[in-house]
């Protein structure tokens, strides 16, 4: 494609479009509007989304993707919250001090727990051989479904995922 790709690895788009799974497809117009949004699963491999993105530079009408319904949301405070801990995580990692920053991602975390930006921010640092020089997909599911498992154990959250976030 040869369309501007962002790559946000301070996590900035994250709060500002409120997304918790990544890749993801975001068209703004030259005015600066969104005119399309699709969090997570977007790919340029997918034909659908390729369309769109056609479409859209052609200056054709293009309909909204329907985002599916969050589990639960989190209050402004809570937000504000993950996000601090998001940020102050990065600066850790990127000081050097992996371990340091995980803990504060893995705090973000149990406050958000179905965001998947977070939790690879966490696989990233910890397993950097996953996602370079190639992203090892098959690897991230098996990941995430004994995490899953690990969090229903500890009654972070329910077998169907996490309704609600948990408090305190």
């Amino acid at each position: 494609m040869t369309f501007p790709v962002v790559v946000d690895e301070a996590g900035v788009s994250s709060a500002r479009f409120g997304f918790k799974a990544v890749p993801n497809g975001v068209l703004i117009d030259v005015d600066g509007t969104v005119r399309w949004a699709k969090y997570g699963g977007f790919s340029v491999e997918n034909d659908d989304d390729v369309a769109v993105v056609q479409r859209f530079f052609a200056g054709e009408p293009i309909e909204p993707y329907a985002q599916p319904e969050a589990p639960y949301a989190l209050s402004e405070e809570q937000s504000r919250e993950v996000e601090r801990l998001v940020q102050r995580g990065r600066a850790l990692v990127d000081a050097g001090w992996t371990e340091d920053g995980v803990r504060h991602w893995r705090r973000a975390l149990d406050m958000d727990p179905e965001n998947l930006v977070i939790r690879k921010q966490i696989w990233a640092a910890r397993f950097p051989e996953k996602f370079h020089p190639v992203i090892d997909w098959d690897w991230q599911k098996t990941q995430l479904e004994q995490e899953r498992a690990e969090e229903v154990a500890r009654d972070v959250c329910g077998p169907d995922g996490c309704p609600l976030p948990p408090m305190g």
